[in-house]
């Protein structure tokens, strides 16, 4: 997982907006009234082939409000995590004494930010403009992030401002040890199945939930590898988190998906999966890392019970269909061994070196065998691929016409690969680039002669 971008503004500026186009998800509630975003939110983006992550903010504010003031509290926590910011301000209200107060409060920071002028599109926004690109930041983009305008010049300037290293970073990864997180709601089982693995009472285990308030890590050696294993606190919903230590234990938990390698995600088989459940499965795997899903306490379950909840879970993880799912009983350990076993065959099978020629065979036979649909008179064509990033592995796309390409062929195209190099619970990342059009937006001049010709022709 890379660098974490904290978007930073006023209330009602666009944060949360901004914060779901740069996801591509709509993981924050938007509405045009002040305050809707309360409390942190985290979500992930490839941009040119590295990872990111970014942060949505609740708005600063100079309220003296008690509320207010918690809220200040938890945003003031994402400016210390944070790798740098984006600064979001209005373009079509006047710059104010806030806007002046927090670009100091980021200058101070001594980390590296962007501003965005935002809504900058209106009509309204022409007399403020200047004001803004008068604030002195080295670097000030004009964009609309409701319509998507600027975006990509965004996203440039993240690559170019803040370059993402974590994923050749060797300060995660000691030789030889793979670093393993243990994640899930609160009561899952995550402390049972740690003490299992390590055959030793070193997490407390109760039924209260919140009982571990911070990570425990240990390094054992399992089937002849050393591993780094952590134990984490349950995540429990932002409404929820109340008290300061279980601010402290959600935030440690981020991180651990941020500097694992593989992750271990427990289920409750008694419970239904949550939003919740799907909200940080989908972090997860927009992280990169590798993952494996275990369905707890499924001991006690009816033959019944489990047909049910394994027809509930498929459904509810059908956007996670390429990752395994097994029912195990940490309490009793059965299938704890098994489930991490296959996570690190995961994390070792997502270091496979792929070779150029096989990339380049597959490319064919795919679409050989179902070839992209016509987009007008010309139909898309993939001519060859090559690795980006390797953690996760990352296949760039080049061809003709791949802007073109819909949803259904690129999960065709993913499907194909997994099953082409048996990548089944592999995260991968596939990103398609069409060519440049050297002949676009020139209009192709007719010779005297060709004029001619034509203006016969359209005259019979």
């Amino acid at each position: 997982m890379g660098p974490l971008i904290a978007i930073i503004g006023r209330p009602n500026v666009g944060k949360s907006t901004l914060f779901n186009s740069l996801v591509g998800q709509n993981l924050s509630l938007v509405a045009d009234f002040p305050g809707l975003t309360r409390d942190r939110k985290y979500g992930s983006a490839y941009i040119n082939n590295f990872s990111y992550i970014f942060i949505d903010t609740a708005g600063i504010t100079d309220s003296d409000d008690e509320f207010e003031k918690q809220v200040l509290n938890e945003t003031q926590k994402a400016l210390k995590e944070a790798d740098g910011f984006i600064f979001l301000v209005d373009a079509t209200t006047p710059l104010n004494s806030l806007d002046l107060e927090i670009n100091d409060m980021l200058r101070k920071s001594g980390k590296d930010y962007l501003l965005c002028v935002n809504k900058s599109d209106q009509k309204s926004s022409e007399k403020n403009l200047q004001d803004f690109f008068e604030l002195g930041v080295k670097i000030t983009l004009k964009i609309s992030a409701k319509n998507k305008n600027g975006l990509m010049d965004l996203r440039n300037k993240i690559s170019e401002q803040f370059i993402s290293n974590v994923s050749d970073n060797k300060d995660f990864k000691e030789e030889n040890l793979k670093k393993i997180g243990i994640l899930g709601k609160p009561n899952a089982g995550k402390s049972t199945f740690f003490n299992k693995i390590l055959k030793d009472n070193r997490s407390i285990v109760s039924k209260v939930p919140g009982t571990t308030v911070d990570s425990i890590t240990e390094e054992i050696k399992f089937k002849n590898q050393l591993i780094s294993i952590t134990d984490t606190a349950g995540l429990r919903k932002k409404g929820k988190i109340k008290k300061e230590n279980e601010i402290f234990s959600s935030q440690k938990s981020i991180n651990i998906i941020r500097n694992s390698e593989g992750i271990i995600y427990l289920i409750d088989g008694k419970e239904t999966v949550t939003d919740q459940d799907l909200h940080l499965l989908s972090l997860i795997i927009s992280s990169g890392k590798s993952l494996i899903i275990g369905i707890n306490k499924s001991e006690s379950l009816s033959a019944y019970e489990k047909t049910l909840l394994k027809k509930s879970i498929s459904k509810k993880l059908s956007f996670v269909s390429h990752i395994e799912v097994s029912y195990i009983s940490a309490l009793k350990g059965i299938g704890t061994s098994i489930l991490l076993n296959k996570l690190l065959k995961l994390v070792d099978r997502s270091k496979v070196e792929f070779k150029s020629q096989d990339l380049n065979k597959f490319i064919k036979e795919a679409q050989d065998i179902n070839p992209p649909a016509m987009q007008g008179r010309f139909r898309p064509k993939i001519k060859f691929v090559n690795i980006g990033s390797t953690s996760p592995p990352t296949f760039i796309f080049h061809g003709n016409q791949l802007e073109k390409l819909n949803k259904s062929y690129k999960k065709y195209m993913e499907n194909f690969l997994r099953k082409k190099f048996k990548l089944q619970g592999i995260p991968i990342q596939l990103i398609f680039k069409a060519n440049e059009n050297p002949f676009k937006d020139k209009k192709n001049k007719l010779t005297k002669r060709q004029y001619a010709k034509r203006k016969r022709v359209r005259s019979h």
